[in-house]
């Protein structure tokens, strides 16, 4: 199951998770939605469904989960990817947009470990939990308080679930894109609201990531070569985190 599956970083997953072999659940607010990637999969040869989802709401998680074992079989990989973005200085943050980014944010990604691990559990499989983090989540963004704060809490929220987990042999992990190149960044680019080159020039890789960077991650952690790696959250952000100096990265 992937959530968030019509576009981005979610398409993506989606996509490369089939061709890994596994059989994929696209999860989106409306499946029609899903339905471009689903084609795709398809036309690749692999299987796929489409199944509507609003992450924020427990029911609607379930009766999805249930739709996608009912078609699929057994659930093995949940990819919590579906979120939100919000931009506005803190003293001005309407209370309802706040508690509508959390629900979202960091409440569904509580529904979907949850409802998933249950499942996993239950069938005695084991499987693996990945979360789509942030950057956000590990540094302070300004004006993104609902952003930010939802992912620092997904990020501590997937160490605990590693640790009651793991004698289920379920391993939660996640990953933290830095800037990546989607449609809502190229928008922004274009808008006049992002400076690429500003952006660009802070990333010591000296470019945005790509949503296929993201899902390489994801294959990696679903696979049996990180059966030993549960707990950790994965940077991918061409050395954003790591860089600390004042300037832009090529002054370093």
């Amino acid at each position: 199951m992937v959530t968030g599956a019509s576009r981005g970083i979610g398409a993506a997953v989606a996509l490369r998770l089939a061709r890994d072999g596994y059989a994929v659940a696209c999860a989106a607010t409306h499946a029609a939605n899903a339905h471009t990637v689903v084609d795709t999969i398809r036309a690749d040869g692999g299987t796929a469904i489409a199944v509507a989802m609003r992450v924020e709401h427990r029911a609607s998680v379930r009766d999805a989960l249930d739709a996608a074992e009912q078609q699929l079989g057994g659930l093995t990989l949940m990819v919590n990817n579906a979120g939100i973005s919000g931009v506005a200085p803190f003293l001005d943050v309407d209370p309802d947009d706040f508690a509508h980014l959390l629900g979202i944010n960091l409440t569904g990604v509580f529904h979907g470990s949850q409802l998933a691990a249950q499942r996993m559990v239950a069938g005695g499989r084991g499987g693996s939990i990945i979360q789509i983090g942030s950057i956000a989540g590990e540094t302070a963004f300004p004006q993104r308080i609902g952003y930010c704060t939802s992912k620092a809490a997904v990020h501590q929220m997937t160490k605990v679930m590693a640790l009651e987990l793991a004698a289920h042999r379920i391993r939660v992990n996640a990953v933290a894109p830095g800037y990546i190149r989607t449609d809502l960044v190229d928008e922004l680019v274009a808008a006049g609201t992002l400076d690429e080159a500003r952006l660009q020039g802070r990333i010591p890789q000296g470019v945005l990531g790509t949503p296929e960077d993201i899902a390489a991650a994801v294959s990696w952690l679903a696979s049996d070569e990180a059966r030993y790696v549960t707990g950790e959250v994965l940077a991918v952000d061409g050395g954003w985190l790591a860089f600390g100096h004042v300037g832009p990265a090529s002054e370093a």
